[in-house]
């Protein structure tokens, strides 16, 4: 595969036929080409409102970091140490060459491994997560957040992007459960099973979690995230988007 090219929609369609793990490794060369990257409009912002908390972030890790969209912002602000965890050794191979690239001093950890059973304890000041809550079933959230209060030291802080209920005239909601609709009936039908449902992880519900398992939860409505030029969102309505701030008590 070439790393400059879109993938192509056969290339889509036999990464839908993996499990996830298998299809992001197929995809991961051409992954920063595709429209699943997470964006700058969103990055942007998001660590900007970051950087304002003025704290030292000494260690901190990208869960779920995929090619490392948000680990080139984050190891920026990590003074000691930066991590990425992430379940496709695909994935990780290709965010471990782009930090590598920018941050060949910084002392630097790529470790494959499940969110759901991190191989951490009380050990970050800082965590961050993008794209894999749609990977996280229902039934898993609550113990994918008892992992995050896991790994980080008390005080440490898990900043994260969800959204609000959609209104039940969206055109993005009706286009988020058209896609969840597919999935379903290709899981049914087809083995493995490809975990990636939209519409999930959201406010209110995913803030009484939080507190539920032990964070402080604040939701910071100081941070706008807006579409600039030609860019274009897929599945969801930018304005519902909300960046929430999580602290280990």
């Amino acid at each position: 595969m070439s790393q400059t090219s879109k993938p192509t929609f056969f290339e889509l369609l036999r990464q839908s036929l993996q499990d996830v793990e298998g299809g992001y490794d197929l995809l991961a060369p051409k992954f920063d080409q595709s429209p699943y990257v997470t964006p700058d409009f969103i990055l942007h912002p998001f660590f900007e409102r970051i950087k304002k908390e003025e704290r030292n972030f000494k260690n901190g890790i990208d869960i779920c970091s995929g090619t490392g969209a948000a680990s080139v912002d984050l190891v920026n602000i990590c003074s000691e140490k930066f991590t990425a965890l992430d379940l496709s050794q695909g994935m990780l191979d290709q965010c471990e060459k782009k930090i590598n690239a920018t941050h060949p001093s910084t002392p630097l950890s790529f470790v494959k491994g499940d969110a759901l059973d991190m191989p951490f304890q009380d050990e970050f000041d800082v965590a961050v997560s993008f794209g894999a809550f749609g990977h996280i079933l229902e039934k898993d959230q609550t113990k994918f957040i008892q992992q995050i209060h896991k790994v980080l030291k008390t005080g440490g802080v898990f900043y994260f992007v969800t959204t609000e209920k959609l209104p039940w005239w969206s055109w993005s909601l009706w286009k988020a459960r058209i896609f969840n609709w597919v999935i379903h009936v290709r899981n049914l039908i087809y083995s493995p099973k490809f975990i990636m449902y939209y519409l999930t992880f959201r406010l209110p519900e995913v803030k009484h979690q939080f507190e539920a398992v032990g964070f402080q939860v604040e939701v910071l409505d100081d941070v706008n995230f807006q579409i600039h030029g030609d860019q274009v969102i897929d599945l969801m309505a930018l304005k519902y988007f909300k960046m929430v701030k999580a602290v280990k008590r």
